[in-house]
């Protein structure tokens, strides 16, 4: 079952870093601030309780490091829905009531784009530890104000998505790191399809596939090639009007994108994202096709499948034909975020995803943005601790 159908099938059920700047760098001091310790499960709530939730949800109750406590939304039936179908004992119509109500150790956010930088906001002012979906926010600004917070209120706040997470992302970090490969000089992530169907905010201000796509690549390639130091972006709206749900709707945020890294050092990527793609509407022996792709003086690499849910990576060397290998996904999952950032906190393994990686990938799509709008190259400011493996 590819991503777009499995969130769509949510629909039927139910009818976003290691640690902020200054604190310490394993999870364990953060477990120890909640009323968790390791071992136990930890008390999660979860606000959003639309398609996404369908999926996230029977991940954590999987996890022996999670017990849900609390299940809020605006559209409060959406909550009891899903409180009734995972017997979750609390629900509430808004962020406000679930933090004043049963106490727990981390907020899951899995509202709208647009909603997650104030409910994460809202989560760190609480001192709870956050996990948001992607993106943590909609500006530098506000990314800058949550990592600052977080750091302030001595919780964690980690961003999805969790591709640098799974062994795929690994095996390639470290044929990278090996040299076989040579020296990177240039790489090529994709993403796309036709555009989600349930819901407006998609395609309007603080929506989008940069944010939505995209940012997979972005943290895909940033990750494995180290920090961006500037950016070349143009976006276009392509089909102007969506019928969503029943309703005609004006699409006013990017439906097809293409960005330019620059990692520096001569290292060249390039992301290319769209809501006009067949995508996952083809067939699967051509979604298993490479969607990441690098090139380096002595070989290439090539993860089959998307990043969010790879099969395999590829590698083809001056001396060696192509080689399929890391067929194994492990425990990784795109929905899993929350699980893996709790068996952090419960028994003080580090994470790999971190805030500083998450805003670092926030501003370089906000960049492509600004590059758009102003036809200029733009610098990137932030930076995170790379390499991930091996550093």
């Amino acid at each position: 079952m590819n991503r777009r159908e499995f969130l769509q099938d949510a629909t039927v059920l139910g009818a976003t870093l290691g640690l902020a700047p200054g604190v310490s760098a394993s999870a364990r001091s953060v477990a120890s601030k909640s009323s968790a310790t390791p071992g136990t499960r930890l008390k999660v709530g979860v606000i959003g309780c639309g398609n996404v939730s369908g999926s996230y949800i029977p991940d954590m109750l999987s996890s022996p490091y999670i017990e849900i406590v609390s299940a809020c939304d605006i559209i409060v039936e959406r909550a009891q829905q899903r409180a009734q179908q995972f017997n979750i004992p609390n629900v509430y119509p808004h962020v406000d009531a679930m933090l004043a109500g049963a106490k727990f150790d981390l907020l899951v956010n899995l509202t709208s784009m647009p909603s997650h930088y104030p409910v994460n906001k809202k989560g760190l002012e609480a001192k709870v530890n956050v996990w948001t979906e992607k993106p943590m926010a909609l500006s530098v600004r506000q990314g800058k104000e949550l990592l600052a917070l977080a750091k302030k209120q001595g919780v964690g706040f980690w961003p999805a998505p969790t591709v640098v997470t799974s062994p795929q992302f690994r095996f390639m970090a470290e044929t990278i790191a090996s040299g076989k490969l040579g020296s990177i000089t240039a790489a090529h992530g994709t993403y796309g399809h036709s555009g989600p169907t349930w819901s407006e905010w998609f395609f309007q201000k603080g929506g989008g596939c940069l944010f939505d796509l995209g940012v997979y690549n972005v943290a895909t390639l940033s990750g494995l090639l180290g920090p961006v130091k500037e950016v070349v972006g143009m976006t276009r709206i392509v089909t102007p009007t969506r019928e969503i749900n029943g309703k005609t709707i004006q699409v006013t945020a990017d439906d097809n994108t293409m960005l330019i890294m620059d990692h520096g050092k001569g290292v060249l990527s390039h992301v290319q994202c769209g809501f006009v793609y067949p995508g996952d509407d083809l067939p699967a022996e051509i979604r298993k096709m490479s969607s990441v792709d690098l090139v380096g003086t002595k070989g290439t690499m090539h993860l089959l499948g998307y990043d969010w849910g790879p099969v395999g990576v590829g590698v083809t060397t001056e001396s060696t034909p192509l080689e399929v290998t890391c067929t194994d996904p492990g425990p990784y999952k795109w929905q899993y975020g929350a699980s893996y950032i709790a068996e952090c906190l419960a028994t003080g393994k580090k994470s790999l995803i971190t805030a500083e990686h998450g805003f670092h990938f926030l501003e370089v799509m906000l960049a492509c943005h600004e590059s758009q709008r102003t036809g200029r190259r733009i610098k990137v400011e932030s930076t995170f601790a790379w390499p991930i493996f091996g550093g």
